[in-house]
């Protein structure tokens, strides 16, 4: 906005020009004509033929003619665009009968190609017959004007990023859409969709790959629907659908499919080939709601449960999921909550070294026991706390507990105990790792070599350099580190060499079939082998039964664990096996 100094320099200014322009002459066709050359307004006069018999100069800087390439000429024959010249003969022969719009809008051509769109107010001019005998045409240019309105409307209805209708409009759609199958008793689909992997791409390629990721699958997807089907971004990483008049129920599982093939092919992000999925949810009017808040709903619950399946499928929504919603929501509710209002417990299970038959260390294992849902299982609830990034405190809270804990045990003359804590992913990921694990052990004063820190193959290989930098520090500090359900994930040798750990855990899975599968016999042989000449201690986990015992045994693995020698013990049981000198007399 104009400040009042800005408003008098102006004014100040077209004074100036006025006098410059006129001098010192009396001739009021000139001081008239200096004044309208100045004006911010197009002004020109025209005859009753429509002939231009003055232009004024803001008229020239607009149309990049010069008055004398206009004078004499009809004005639609050269500025008015082709498509708006007959309506301005019509207007023009309305303002010679004396009955002309007060106001109109029209576009201008400019000499260089140049679009202008022109509001216009006209003044006829009589003579003593009562006759035209000209027009006086004033008007301002509101090219830009018009064109913030547009984008202003348009980013009122389309998201900025993707193009695609955004919230607002998408909401619009749908209310349409379920006015319209109330009335005529029709089906419509709603689909729930989100990118499996966004945030790993988001924050290890940069927000700019994320955005461009975004853009690119705004593009494919209206490929896979009607024109007549609604596409929109909901906002993140997530995109709505909604499918009208549908006949069968198949059809809406036929354009998930659709998708699903679509996202099949990889993206390209500038250097970076990406291979993204889709979780997809889907609900139906009017089985699965009979409003649009009912209808989102679930067809967001069935897109979650598509996601908890592994991703890259779709789901349709039936009433079971609501049940498991409500206990998600019920569990995150009371998981927010349980670390404040000490609900959490340690179980320890022990490890046995095959050599000595002595307790070599033990697995501290997190419980949770609420006093509405009870005992609640860490496969329910660790997923969940994940998720929801509540695990980076969960996590801090079980290592601080489990060092103390077992300084505790050594100051009763419990020694050479491994002390085993498992990492989430997220807190492997967090920047102060390292260092609330330094003031953890400093807390608690056990020493870092009694401390041996579990993380998962799938871990340690989603950003494998970040993490042998990571592994390092914790190595450089004293601590031992452990790969937990080896085999499972998708390392290679060439960067299992390069990780700075001190032991692989067999996955259960391999140990389950041990004695009767040759598959599972010839992977835990083949780790163990392995593990061995990388100088590598090696543990199977879930011994149960003293055959898969003898033949770990054979194999010369190292230790044991499993409910063949104990289940997870509450602390106050577990000292049994602490102060036990042998759990079996020879192998």
């Amino acid at each position: 906005m104009e400040s009042e100094s800005e408003k008098l320099f102006k004014l100040s200014s077209a004074i100036g020009e006025i006098q410059n322009r006129i001098g010192h002459t009396t001739d009021q066709q000139d001081l008239l004509t200096a004044i309208l050359d100045i004006v911010g307004a197009l002004v020109l006069i025209l005859d009753k033929d429509g002939r231009v018999i003055y232009f004024n100069r803001t008229c020239e800087e607009t149309s990049g003619y010069d008055f004398v390439e206009i004078r004499g000429k009809c004005l639609w024959d050269v500025l008015t665009r082709e498509e708006d010249a007959e309506s301005a003969r019509v207007n023009f022969k309305k303002i010679l009968k004396g009955n002309y719009p007060a106001a109109y809008e029209n576009f201008w051509n400019g000499k260089d190609g140049s679009e202008h769109l022109i509001a216009w107010s006209n003044t006829a001019l009589v003579n003593e017959k009562s006759e035209v005998t000209y027009v006086i045409a004033t008007g301002i240019d509101i090219t830009e004007r018009k064109l913030t309105e547009q984008r202003l409307q348009y980013l009122a209805h389309f998201d900025s990023l993707t193009d695609l209708p955004n919230r607002t409009l998408f909401y619009d759609r749908l209310s349409h859409v379920l006015g319209h199958s109330r009335r005529y008793n029709q089906m419509f689909a709603l689909l729930f969709l989100d990118l499996d992997g966004f945030k790993f791409i988001n924050n290890s390629l940069g927000h700019d790959i994320g955005d461009l990721l975004l853009k690119m699958v705004a593009a494919r997807l209206p490929k896979c629907v009607r024109e007549s089907d609604t596409v929109a971004h909901a906002g993140a990483d997530e995109f709505v659908i909604i499918l009208p008049l549908l006949e069968r129920v198949q059809e809406a599982s036929m354009v998930a499919e659709k998708i699903l093939d679509t996202f099949s092919t990889p993206f390209y992000l500038d250097t970076h080939e990406c291979f993204v999925g889709m979780s997809i949810g889907i609900s139906v009017y009017p089985d699965d709601g009979d409003d649009i808040d009912a209808l989102l709903k679930n067809s967001d619950i069935a897109m979650y449960q598509a996601k908890s399946k592994g991703g890259n499928t779709y789901q349709f929504y039936n009433p079971e999921m609501n049940s498991r919603a409500l206990r998600r929501l019920e569990l995150e509710n009371n998981l927010r909550k349980a670390l404040e209002k000490n609900e959490f417990r340690l179980q320890y299970q022990p490890k046995i070294d095959l050599n000595t038959w002595s307790v070599s260390g033990v697995e501290a294992l997190i419980r949770w026991l609420n006093p509405q849902l009870g005992m609640i299982s860490p496969v329910e609830f660790i997923p969940l706390a994940e998720e929801t990034g509540i695990i980076i405190s969960i996590g801090e809270w079980v290592l601080r507990t489990a060092c103390a804990q077992a300084k505790h045990w050594q100051d009763l003359g419990c020694n050479g105990i491994l002390m085993s804590v498992n990492l989430s992913a997220r807190q492997f990921k967090s920047k102060d790792l390292v260092l609330t694990i330094s003031n953890i052990l400093e807390e608690t004063g056990l020493s870092p070599d009694s401390l041996e820190l579990e993380l998962t193959e799938t871990v340690v290989m989603d950003d494998a350099e970040t993490a042998i930098k990571i592994l390092r520090e914790i190595k450089n500090m004293g601590i031992h580190i452990a790969i937990d359900d080896f085999g499972m994930g998708y390392s290679s040798l060439s960067y299992l060499k390069r990780f700075p750990i001190d032991c692989l855990k067999i996955d259960r899975s391999f140990v389950n079939d041990i004695t009767t599968d040759t598959d599972d016999a010839a992977i835990a042989t083949a780790i163990i082998a392995m593990s061995h000449s990388l100088k590598l201690r090696v543990i199977a986990e879930g011994v149960e039964t003293n055959g898969q015992l003898e033949f770990l045994c054979a194999l010369d693995c190292d230790e044991a664990q499993g409910y063949l020698f104990s289940k997870p013990l509450p602390v106050e049981d577990i000292e049994t096996f602490l102060l036990s000198k042998k759990i079996r007399s020879g192998a």
